[in-house]
């Protein structure tokens, strides 16, 4: 396809608008988006972090609350 010189005179001046508007839009909307993210992303980490802790924090209690009662039944059968 042929270009007029109507097109190719045009042309550059709508390549350089849609260039601008995507910049302006990349640094007003996804920019900011992107901290928001980034926010949400190291609180959901924090999170995770703490339910991790609390779980080990329980399964430890249940390994200790079963090790009392092996050694419980291994008294009895000894004694």
């Amino acid at each position: 396809m042929v270009l007029g010189p109507t097109a190719r005179r045009i042309l550059p001046y709508l390549n350089f608008t849609i260039a601008t508007a995507a910049l302006a839009f990349q640094t007003t909307v996804l920019y900011p988006w992107h901290h928001e993210l980034d926010t949400a992303f190291h609180r959901l980490k924090e999170e995770q972090t703490r339910m991790l802790k609390d779980f080990h924090e329980v399964k430890l209690k249940r390994i200790e609350e079963l090790e009392k009662k092996v050694l419980g039944v291994e008294l009895r059968q000894a004694g």
